[in-house]
């Protein structure tokens, strides 16, 4: 066991290793990080299956970055029409906007469409920021599969969907 014998250096170091346990344990609870960038869009309302709508898709950098890339991609229920599903921006301010039109086509009641930003900053520091937007209104059939007879409130108000199990012979 290590002694410390002068007391000023005793608490610099106990002081250090607080201040260090601090640092770790907030960039612990912070999370994954995300892309510096907000994604902004707006979707037609009462959509049906087959209809075609162009979405102009915003990205905004919330610091000085060195590249923006930005890609979409259909998933579920959607179709993009259009061939520009990727761009990427060089050199952008803080707060200056940049856009992608999107084409896509409603295939079901409900679509998504994926989009992806990936960011560069001057200092190398690379982030990726991913959205779904949706397409479509669900219709009353629906509506009513999604209110299954498995589906229960807790006492504590809480909804619970009841998913059905595995019957096994009894033993």
């Amino acid at each position: 066991m290590f002694i410390i014998k002068n007391r000023l250096f005793g608490k610099v170091l106990i002081t250090l290793s607080f201040l260090i346990a601090a640092i770790s344990t907030s960039s612990v609870a912070q999370g994954k990080p995300t892309a510096p960038v907000s994604i902004e869009y707006s979707v037609p309302k009462g959509m049906r299956s087959g209809d075609t709508v162009s979405t102009i898709i915003k990205f905004v950098p919330q610091t000085d970055l060195e590249q923006l890339e930005v890609s979409v991609e259909p998933y579920e229920g959607l179709e993009v029409v259009s061939r520009n599903e990727k761009a990427a921006f060089q050199n952008i301010n803080a707060g200056e906007k940049r856009e992608i039109e999107v084409t896509v086509r409603l295939t079901a009641e409900i679509g998504y469409l994926s989009v992806f930003a990936a960011t560069e900053t001057a200092r190398g520091a690379r982030s990726t920021k991913a959205i779904a937007i949706r397409y479509g209104t669900a219709d009353d059939a629906t509506k009513q599969k999604l209110k299954s007879q498995n589906f229960q409130k807790t006492n504590e108000g809480e909804n619970l969907i009841l998913f059905p199990g595995e019957k096994r012979p009894k033993e």
